[in-house]
């Protein structure tokens, strides 16, 4: 059986935020990581930029399965809440051909799932 321990996972992840926080990046306004079992949990985040942008983090994680994020959504906001971006996951109505996609303020196409590494960098490229 394929297996990722959450643990690891979340602690991971945690690292991840505070280096960008501790290179000037990003204040981490919010973090939640909210274990279910050894192997599954859930991760919220909100990274709040220089230009009070935010970035809002939400990944349900599954280590049983092949690709452990089973739920992702990655929200960038401008100050007054305009979405620059979101990636996510959830079943798109009309369908677009695949479930990962990404909408912008010109629409929604479907896209692989990004790293948390290129949403970082990709809403940095806002400021």
């Amino acid at each position: 059986m394929f297996s990722v321990n959450f643990t690891e996972y979340s602690q991971s992840v945690t690292e991840f935020l505070n280096k960008a926080v501790a290179l000037g990046l990003a204040q981490l306004s919010h973090l939640e990581i909210d274990q279910k079992s050894p192997l599954r949990g859930y991760v919220n985040a909100i990274l709040r930029f220089s230009d009070d942008s935010e970035l809002h983090i939400r990944e349900f994680f599954d280590g049983t399965q092949a690709e452990p994020r089973v739920m992702y959504a990655y929200h960038y906001q401008d100050a007054e809440t305009n979405l620059r971006f979101r990636y996510d996951n959830a079943l798109h109505r009309p369908p677009i051909g695949q479930k990962e996609h990404k909408h912008t303020t010109s629409g929604v196409v479907p896209v692989f799932p990004p790293s948390l590494q290129e949403i970082i960098d990709e809403a940095l490229g806002y400021l």
